[in-house]
């Protein structure tokens, strides 16, 4: 089928809007199938440089709600065709914010060095403090990772800098997203890659999320990884306490890597000599209340 037109664009900028709305109330889990259903419709006329954008902002999102529902595979193909089709009509906005997503994939799979090099390619042209923040982000991220602890650290207090610079009129609608909760999430994810386990703590019981917060489904992952670095720092009454707040809605997570965080944690507490007996049961339970594997939430 041929797709030109406004009328074109209007049903799929449309398209997008219900998957962002389906993601952030279910989480990408649940919004995977539609997401890829409509990133691979065959779009075969893209001429009209509105048309294309909106197609490329589309499959952005897919992307991002693949990468969120542990589809990695797709999830990478599908920022590759986002990102040619924005580079294609000029987007320049969602071209950025393909690049912010695919270094953030990088990392989370371990390509690490790819990581940084897509984040300091989108800082160099960031055309805003609010945007550069989320390069450098993820600059610091990757560099945490790999252990240079100390150019992480100064890459973050430079994000935090950024930050404070404040919103601009020239920033793109997708950096409402990038607040001061979002902001210590990833410092405190970042921090517990360095094993600096008191600060990382700290920072994501400030910004932890139970099952009735109205915040995106994905911000659950601060909550999962507060497990993380509680088990990492031998803290076992509050990783008990922690893995207990998580069971009343451990069966509706709707973020593919929240589940993949919480089953890492508790293969390593079942594997972790000196774990207490209360600790492994409440692992075990929590196991037992997950989302089944590919069954969608």
């Amino acid at each position: 089928m041929e797709s030109r037109g406004p009328g074109c664009r209007a049903s799929v900028v449309a398209t997008t809007r219900r998957l962002l709305t389906l993601d952030q109330r279910v989480g990408a889990r649940a919004a995977a199938r539609s997401a890829a259903l409509a990133a691979n419709r065959s779009y075969q006329s893209l001429a009209d440089r509105e048309l294309c954008a909106a197609v490329a902002e589309l499959r952005e999102v897919a992307a991002w709600i693949l990468f969120d529902a542990e589809e990695q595979a797709l999830a990478h193909r599908l920022n590759q065709r986002a990102l040619a089709m924005a580079r294609c009509c000029a987007d320049r906005a969602t071209e950025r914010l393909v690049l912010a997503n695919l270094s953030m994939q990088q990392a989370h799979i371990g390509q690490l060095r790819a990581s940084y090099d897509t984040a300091a390619l989108g800082l160099a042209t960031a055309p805003t403090a609010r945007v550069a923040t989320v390069f450098a982000v993820r600059q610091a991220r990757a560099l945490a990772m790999a252990g240079q602890r100390a150019t992480a650290l100064r890459t973050f207090d430079r994000a935090d800098s950024l930050f404070l610079d404040g919103l601009s009129d020239r920033d793109p609608p997708w950096a409402w997203w990038v607040d001061q909760h979002e902001l210590d999430g990833h410092r405190g994810i970042t921090l517990a890659a360095l094993q600096d386990w008191d600060r990382a703590i700290e920072l994501l019981e400030g910004v932890s999320q139970d099952g009735g917060c109205d915040a995106p489904a994905y911000r659950v992952l601060f909550s999962t990884e507060l497990l993380a670095a509680l088990v990492g720092a031998g803290a076992w009454r509050q990783a008990r306490e922690s893995a207990e707040r998580l069971m009343p809605y451990a069966h509706a997570i709707g973020s593919g890597r929240a589940v993949s965080s919480l089953r890492h944690t508790i293969r390593s507490i079942g594997s972790r000599s000196g774990t207490p007996v209360p600790l492994r049961d409440a692992a075990h339970q929590l196991a037992l209340l997950l989302p089944l594997p590919d069954t969608p939430a």
